[in-house]
């Protein structure tokens, strides 16, 4: 196992942004649970492919 240096810039990075990522994750449950208490239906999601992305073909660069 590879062990880390805990000065080392990059890991102390990673392991702050995980922290916000746990943290947003966190808050969404959190608001979820909450609109499930409240008996409100799930708010309508706007999921956006690129074309040719979803059906299987390349996505675009640029």
């Amino acid at each position: 196992m590879t062990k880390h240096n805990p000065k080392d810039s990059l890991q102390a990075d990673l392991e702050a942004l995980a922290e916000v990522f746990e943290a947003e994750d966190r808050e969404d449950r959190r608001k979820d649970s909450q609109r499930r208490r409240d008996g409100l239906p799930e708010p309508e999601r706007d999921i956006r492919a690129f074309d040719g992305f979803a059906d299987g073909g390349a996505a675009p660069r640029g």
